[in-house]
């Protein structure tokens, strides 16, 4: 049973789609990288796949299920970070924690790991102030955080080391394999070569198609140079 089920989708603006004829699945633990020029629509796809902006055609599901027929808890299998994570102006980093933790009904073990993911971020020592006074690196660590905290089947990130210092880049990959190897599905949008993280599929979006690729291609160089 794939996690993540992407079924011929298309979107557009006007008369004009962006991308098209797009499929794809996920399995359990496997980690794809989506790849592509700017504009090639990456963030837009991601929005699509997150259930955030309407398909023109096709068909996404999330473990068997149509994901615009899901339950808000059904819903919660899968996490999105984001190009610009949002966050709530009245609460606090950890009031953010004790929202998803009350919401979701979150035991002990799943509170130790929030707690410990804050840490390997670096994060703890900021959790009493508001995430508007973050910096751009500190928001995206706490969406991070937050996200795979959620345990989700399904993890869609975008973009998400662009913001990083290198250190915190390498604990964010690291933190995602560990995610995959326990069984979630990662997709991640990227336009540099990894230092960790192993990727199974690359999808690369090019003149409003997609191409799934072998994982292996990210360590090619030519690919990167060519985006």
């Amino acid at each position: 049973m794939g996690v993540l089920e992407v079924h011929d989708i298309a979107f557009g603006y006007g008369r004009a789609n962006v991308w098209e004829q797009v499929s794809f699945t996920l399995e359990p633990g496997e980690v794809a990288l989506l790849v592509g020029v700017n504009g090639a629509g990456k963030s837009t796809l991601l929005r699509c796949l997150a259930g955030w902006e309407r398909l023109r055609e096709g068909s996404i599901s999330l473990l068997s299920a149509p994901l615009d027929k899901l339950s808000p808890a059904e819903r919660s299998r899968m996490a999105f970070v984001a190009d610009v994570p949002a966050f709530y102006d009245d609460l606090t980093a950890y009031e953010h924690v004790e929202l998803l933790a009350r919401a979701n009904r979150w035991d002990e073990d799943r509170w130790d790991e929030a707690d410990r993911l804050l840490e390997r971020f670096g994060i703890v020592r900021f959790c009493d102030q508001y995430p508007q006074s973050f910096s751009r690196g500190m928001r995206e660590k706490l969406a991070c955080a937050l996200a795979l905290a959620m345990s989700p089947a399904c993890l869609l990130l975008d973009e998400p080391t662009g913001p990083l210092d290198p250190a915190s880049a390498t604990i964010l990959e690291e933190e995602l394999a560990a995610a995959a190897a326990r069984g979630c599905a990662v997709l991640l949008s990227c336009h540099h070569e990894l230092e960790v993280l192993e990727p199974h599929h690359v999808l690369k979006l090019n003149d409003g198609t997609i191409e799934v690729l072998d994982g292996a291609v990210a360590r090619d160089s030519s690919l990167w140079t060519s985006l």
